[in-house]
């Protein structure tokens, strides 16, 4: 089975940060200094990143064990959750929250054409 272009690059890039001369900051700027379509793919991909390791982070929390980079994670992951919550997005995907606002469904209407009884015509009184 092939992997896709996203899981090559993403391996690649597991495999750099592995190697102790790897800066993160060089990696940054140079994706920040992109067109304007690319920046928005690239918050979609941080965003996916905070969001997955914000459940990283209750999933040690409850264990006592974590680190500084999951606790950062979990608080910008509140923090994109309530910009979501007061803005609408139309150029990016984010992640999909947990929670599903409940929108107020239209009522079916049911139209009934011809003459009604109200009661058995066909009965005898």
């Amino acid at each position: 089975m092939s992997k896709t272009q996203e899981i090559k690059v993403a391996e690649s890039l597991v495999n750099l940060m592995d190697d102790h001369w790897f800066n993160p900051t060089i990696f940054g700027r140079y994706l920040a200094e992109q067109p304007i379509y690319t920046i928005d793919r690239v918050m979609e991909m941080i965003v996916s990143v905070i969001a997955e390791q914000a459940k990283m982070y209750d999933v040690y929390s409850n264990q006592g064990t974590y680190t500084e980079g999951l606790m950062l994670a979990n608080e910008l992951n509140e923090c994109i959750k309530a910009y979501q919550e007061s803005n609408q997005l139309n150029n990016l995907k984010l992640p999909s929250r947990s929670y599903k606002v409940k929108r107020e469904e239209p009522k079916e209407r049911t139209y009934q054409f011809g003459w009604r009884e109200e009661k058995d015509p066909f009965s005898q009184p």
